[in-house]
């Protein structure tokens, strides 16, 4: 499953490709537009990763048990 921030830089990807090469000013902006929202989903990684580490953090101190299925769930989604 693709998050919004994923489904927009593919959509903005198509966007570029089919803008033809005479209008290269408005190709440079979708492409700088592509930049920016990978560097968005870039973020929004790192602060789910620190997330899922937190919450595995938590679950030990406090003698819970974390599923490694669920575990795993996690750590899939941080690195799609």
């Amino acid at each position: 499953m693709k998050t919004p921030i994923q489904e927009l830089i593919e959509q903005l990807k198509d966007l570029r490709d089919s803008i033809p090469d005479e209008d290269a000013m408005y190709r440079g902006g979708v492409i700088n537009s592509i930049r920016l929202a990978e560097g968005m989903l870039d973020k929004d990684k790192e602060e789910l990763k620190s997330e899922v580490i937190d919450a595995l953090l938590d679950s030990i101190d406090s003698n819970n048990q974390v599923s490694i299925p669920t575990f795993s769930i996690m750590l899939d989604e941080l690195f799609q």
